[in-house]
């Protein structure tokens, strides 16, 4: 694949492909979107246009932080599939569209939340990630789903649209991923894919899709998470919003203080990649994977376009379906933010208290 920069004796305005509310829109008849909802949508000619299609991915997340072996998957998991499949039936939907997209498919978005502080517990962090940790736990949490979802479908059928998945055939996302990332983590199966493939075949899926990494910013509030799959940009973060203000501390701080890892603190994201990499070899959606770089790290505080050309490579030689955020740091820090708290007296905990829930 050749690469080449040519400097242009103009300017032009360039825009981002962000559309709030539905992240997607049409160019020339195709759907382009920057979200990690990969699902098939049909543009509608009116309101009630019945071979109209609108995606909707209903989205919940495990807590990783709470897990402490991956046969702990399996509860909270199992759980998670069939109380939003459950909610699926039950919900109404003010366009037919939806609707019929919905119950044609029942997809469904699992993420995972409070990635920063399973790292920092487990010893590891985004720059030198234990990667054979994360590929034992995402094999687990990815198992679970698919079992779950196989298991409804023997119950209560099949969706309709089994047939037009991978699933319907037998096939689990850790049979598709971009083999490179063997080089990263030579491919293991501990779980009983074998059987469970069996099943998928013979009964199919109840949901056409499992997993989505979704930011999770309201669940991570309300659990004392850390936010989805990224690193802290602080230990202390003030969240406002119509509700009031939230001073929300990183779980865990008294015991883990030194083992996160703030997001600024990081030289490289190359470390982020690999984990997303891994993570997106048992995902049947995408990853809206970001990059983030602080340039006090380079010379002259100016990021080189052939760093940034080096990660976007390797994006594509790892298997990541989409990037999002760009992200740099300018330096002036964030008013919403407090790398340390005040005192650590106010947040110490007892060996009796819950480590992810006191502050």
């Amino acid at each position: 694949m050749g690469l080449e920069i040519t400097k242009l004796n103009h300017t032009a305005d360039v825009y981002d492909i962000t559309v709030e509310e539905n992240h997607n829109f049409y160019a020339n008849d195709i759907l382009v979107h920057n979200c990690e909802i990969d699902l098939p949508t049909t543009p509608l000619n009116d309101f009630n246009d019945p071979d109209g299609a609108i995606a909707l991915c209903t989205l919940s997340a495990i807590n990783w932080g709470l897990i402490r072996n991956p046969e702990d998957f399996e509860k909270p998991c199992t759980l998670a599939v069939r109380g939003l499949d459950s909610l699926l039936s039950y919900q109404e939907y003010p366009v037919k569209a939806a609707k019929n997209a919905t119950m044609k498919r029942r997809p469904l978005g699992i993420g995972i939340i409070n990635l920063a502080y399973f790292l920092a517990r487990n010893d590891t962090n985004y720059t030198n990630p234990n990667l054979n940790l994360i590929d034992e736990y995402a094999e687990a949490w990815s198992y679970y789903l698919i079992k779950a979802s196989a298991d409804l479908a023997a119950e209560h059928g099949a969706c309709p649209g089994n047939d037009e998945t991978l699933y319907g055939d037998g096939i689990t996302p850790n049979q598709t991923y971009k083999k490179d990332v063997n080089e990263l983590i030579p491919h293991k199966e501990r779980l009983d894919w074998k059987s469970l493939r069996k099943q998928l075949k013979k009964t199919g899926i109840r949901n056409s899709t499992l997993m989505a990494l979704m930011p999770s910013e309201t669940s991570a509030q309300i659990s004392n998470s850390t936010n989805g799959i990224e690193p802290p940009r602080a230990y202390v973060s003030v969240k406002q919003s119509k509700d009031g203000v939230l001073k929300q501390v990183v779980p865990g701080f008294p015991y883990y203080k030194n083992k996160y890892e703030l997001l600024w603190d990081q030289e490289s994201p190359e470390g982020y990649l690999k984990i997303m990499a891994v993570l997106q070899k048992y995902i049947d959606q995408g990853i809206s994977v970001n990059t983030s770089y602080n340039p006090q790290f380079f010379k002259g505080e100016k990021i080189p376009m052939s760093v940034m050309l080096k990660h976007l490579i390797m994006c594509y030689k790892f298997g990541h379906k989409q990037l999002y955020y760009f992200n740099t740091y300018d330096g002036a820090g964030d008013d919403n933010e407090e790398k340390t708290p005040e005192t650590e007296e106010n947040y110490t905990t007892s060996q009796e208290d819950c480590e992810t829930c006191v502050i």
